[in-house]
């Protein structure tokens, strides 16, 4: 590793920002696999994460690769040593026992409190830490929601079927044991305690993996990339692809609401006759200030493979999904009655809807769905890589080979290491 990025690891250890020295390393290992003292940090991660396994893991192969280097091999040996009074059993390795009489655990997954698609995508990657951890899940996006009606209800379960019989409710009833401390029976329901700075700000879910407690909550976001990595080798989902996990997570836990399933039915019903139709999805109001240039130079592919497609497929209709009436404007004035979209709350500014002070949030939420699961019918969609709508279209059904096309980069492959910036 050189100097700088040494010191960088250092000072975020000092400061316990675990999760960016994370992001770091393993953006280092991408370019320098075998580079012992990268590998050596991974494991003093684990080690504070209470991974003892991967920490053994990973100080073996930086040994491996430097064999003559004391650290990893002290390191290893405290390991080792904790490993055999049994003082170092992750949650992880315990559940996987069959000869350890279990107790019921939960994870209480919040609202990340942004957009309608960035919030599930929080769900999931939690989902992901549950499936790993043994724990019950309970959803319950709280007043934070920015899809809900304003009150504490459980906004999640307005658009989604529940995959749990227990709810936060439950969790109120006894004294259990919750983590982090922040959080207690008599303030679960509250929207947000610390998100962003203060005493336990920034739970990463890294952080959740090896917690002992009998609840631990979740209320800031991480995604299936910042947990695929401590996947143990003996689960199930072991070795699969960030697309594959995202394919399954999708599948075994999104399942709309009848309400929102009739919806598109009726659109489908309405518009379109089969599903020999181009979906396209284009993004603008907020986005434009989030991606700025990088926006634009991807909104101008557009126009090239849309026309690519019309002619060799011969599609009459395009289902354009999109938050901007400027873009809505422009491709009716580009290609007529060949547009169909859904009745939707739009902005032509760059305020995001959501974020608009007089939409129906409870409308907007099934609006978004909607026009994604209807965008799924189409024979070919076209959408934008950094957007979560997009990427969700391309998991919600297994697409014939070349008929998803995904502009620009691909957002579930990278790690957000600008909300652990502190």
């Amino acid at each position: 590793m050189h100097t700088e990025l040494k010191n960088s690891i250092a000072q975020l250890f000092q400061k316990g920002n675990v999760p960016k020295a994370e992001i770091l390393l393993r953006a280092h290992l991408e370019k320098e696999p075998n580079d012992y003292e990268a590998l050596f940090f991974l494991g003093k991660i684990a080690e504070a994460i209470n991974l003892p396994q991967f920490a053994l893991d990973y100080f073996n192969e930086s040994l491996r690769l430097a064999p003559y280097w004391q650290l990893p091999k002290e390191a290893r040996n405290h390991v080792i040593k904790q490993l055999t009074e049994g003082q170092g059993k992750s949650v992880i390795d315990r559940q996987k026992s069959e000869q350890v009489e279990q107790t019921e655990k939960f994870i209480l997954i919040k609202a990340w409190g942004y957009g309608f698609w960035s919030d599930v995508s929080h769900v999931l990657a939690q989902l992901l830490v549950a499936e790993l951890t043994g724990r019950t899940p309970i959803v319950h996006w709280g007043a934070n929601s920015l899809f809900g009606d304003g009150t504490s209800a459980n906004a999640f379960e307005f658009y989604f079927e529940t995959f749990s019989k227990v709810g936060i409710a439950d969790l109120q009833k006894e004294e259990f044991d919750i983590w982090p401390p922040k959080w207690n029976r008599d303030n679960l329901i509250e929207p947000e305690i610390n998100k962003w700075s203060g005493p336990n700000s920034r739970i990463a879910g890294l952080y959740l993996l090896g917690r002992e407690e009998r609840v631990i909550v979740s209320d800031f976001f991480s995604s299936v990339v910042d947990i695929q990595p401590w996947i143990p080798r003996n689960h199930h989902l072991y070795g699969l692809s960030i697309d594959e996990l995202w394919a399954y997570l999708v599948r075994q836990y999104l399942h709309p609401k009848r309400e929102i399933l009739d919806a598109v039915d009726r659109y489908y019903k309405k518009y379109f006759d089969s599903q020999d139709f181009l979906a396209v999805h284009m993004r603008g109001s907020d986005k434009t200030v989030e991606q700025g240039w990088y926006l634009d130079e991807v909104n101008q592919q557009y126009k090239a493979i849309i026309d690519q497609y019309l002619s060799t497929h011969n599609f009459q209709q395009i289902f354009l999904m999109t938050d901007d009436t400027r873009i809505l404007d422009y491709f009716k004035r580009t290609y007529g009655e060949k547009i169909v979209t859904t009745d939707c709350q739009r902005t032509s500014s760059t305020t995001g809807v959501h974020y608009l002070t007089d939409p129906d949030r409870r409308l907007l939420g099934t609006e978004v769905m909607v026009d994604v699961y209807l965008a799924a019918r189409a024979r070919i969609f076209i959408g934008n890589g950094l957007s979560n709508p997009s990427r969700f279209v391309s998991y919600l059904k297994d697409w014939p080979e070349n008929t998803v096309k995904l502009l620009g980069e691909n957002l579930f492959h990278k790690q957000n290491i600008f909300i652990h910036n502190w």
